[in-house]
């Protein structure tokens, strides 16, 4: 053994040994999906891989450890038992490899996993705000939602949704950080900015319930141990105002020439792929006018719009409008992408399922929500119930005038409806002073 390898070795006390391989095996199995569930998902239901199989990069980046999942991605329990279970295991392993020497490969490794790891989300989730498709601007529906009937989370993105510029702003300094981090160079900066972006992410999604509480303090656990070696230097830098280099971590060059052509092409096909192919992908969809957090199939064009149910009647019986009433239809949306909404006075079951997240009816209540076909040979409207899919409506319709529909058919319950609708030209602040920045 040489004498610079022995430093080395020197350089490492008993506890950062142990600590570094704890680390090294969190960053692995959180970023590699080991949990079987991950693999028996219906994908193109959650990412619409069929029809956009870009969303396969969403799909791998989304690896959910098994405490993201449990009680609604904010089960803290699980997450310092896997922190245990990891130092348990750190600890062993130290046991087992204790005549090993070269701990700079040991954290080489720690330093790629930890650094992907992050990459894989944070490139993800900053293209989706470059774009903004993340957080997109209110439906009809939601401009037609009573404040109250909206969780704080669901506020959140909501106004995030309003200011396109501030949410393009966010991915910017998200996408910079990212492409920090696929350098080892600049592997230190991408961590301080990760640190200045996760932290006030981790309190939004605190404060405001926002669903990704854990997945933030994850990436920006991350984050801070990219930074610990370097600890004891920024200190020096910062307080005492000490010149002092931080810490380089040379590439790993194996003996054989082929390994190391191998990792120049993992890198730069991770790269293309995660990176400059996902952004082409997402700025296409952007361009097209549809986000993956609402449905991407189009309404019938020339009914979009808020109408108000002008008549109303069940199994032939006149409902006239009452605020006691949780029958009677108050109005009726047509969204430009295909959905019904419709206004109903009565309790409805909040859902706050982050596996629901991406939908129109998470973190509100107040509407149906439906999907819809239209097939206007026959003038008939097929819907479908987006909470309960197995609910169904079919309503024939008539348009006697522009802006007037009547619609005739049956509910899920096989009453008859009877239904007059007017179309009404509400304008919105939110979206006129969207048309006049844009």
């Amino acid at each position: 053994m040489s004498s610079s390898t022995e430093a080395l070795a020197s350089a490492w006390k008993p506890y950062e040994k142990i600590l570094l391989r704890a680390a090294l095996i969190y960053a692995v199995i959180s970023t590699i999906p080991f949990n079987p569930e991950f693999y028996r998902q219906d994908f193109d239901a959650g990412f619409n891989v069929n029809a956009s199989p870009f969303r396969w990069l969403d799909v791998v980046s989304q690896n959910n450890p098994w405490f993201f999942a449990s009680q609604e991605g904010k089960n803290y329990t699980g997450w310092f038992v896997t922190i245990l279970v990891c130092l348990v295991a750190g600890f062993g392993w130290n046991l087992l490899d204790r005549r090993r020497k070269d701990f700079e490969k040991l954290y080489y490794w720690f330093y790629v996993a930890a650094r992907y790891g992050i990459i894989l989300r944070m490139s993800w989730f900053a293209w989706a705000k470059v774009f903004p498709v993340q957080m997109p601007f209110p439906t009809l529906s939601q401009l037609n939602t009573n404040l109250g009937d909206f969780t704080p989370g669901k506020l959140y993105w909501l106004t995030t949704g309003v200011s396109p510029f501030f949410e393009v702003f966010a991915g910017i300094f998200e996408l910079v950080a990212t492409v920090l981090l696929l350098f080892r160079r600049t592997t230190t900066l991408g961590a301080l900015m990760m640190v200045a972006i996760l932290l006030p992410i981790w309190f939004v999604n605190i404060g405001y319930d926002a669903g990704v509480e854990l997945t933030s303090l994850h990436l920006l656990a991350l984050s801070l141990l990219l930074l610990v070696r370097d600890s004891r230097k920024f200190y020096q830098i910062l307080i005492e105002h000490r010149a002092v280099a931080l810490t380089f971590v040379p590439a790993l060059h194996f003996r054989n020439e082929w390994p190391n052509r191998l990792r120049i092409a993992f890198k730069y096909g991770f790269i293309f792929f995660f990176v400059l192919f996902r952004g082409f992908s997402y700025g296409k969809l952007y361009a097209s006018g549809k986000s993956f957090k609402l449905p991407l199939d189009d309404g019938l064009a020339s009914a979009t719009g808020l109408y108000k149910v002008s008549e109303f009647r069940l199994n032939n019986r006149l409902l006239t409008p009452s605020p006691t009433d949780s029958v009677r239809w108050e109005n009726v949306i047509f969204e430009k992408f295909n959905t019904i909404s419709i206004k109903v006075n009565k309790n409805f079951q909040l859902d706050t399922r982050n596996a629901v997240r991406t939908t129109e009816y998470y973190g509100n209540i107040g509407r149906y929500y439906y999907g819809y076909k239209a097939d206007t040979v026959n003038k008939v409207f097929h819907l479908h119930n987006r909470v309960d899919t197995a609910a169904h409506i079919t309503l024939h319709y008539e348009q006697p005038a522009p802006g007037r529909y009547i619609l005739r058919g049956v509910n899920e319950r096989s009453d008859s409806l009877f239904v007059v609708l007017n179309k009404v030209n509400k304008k919105y602040p939110l979206e006129e002073k969207r048309k006049t920045d844009g």
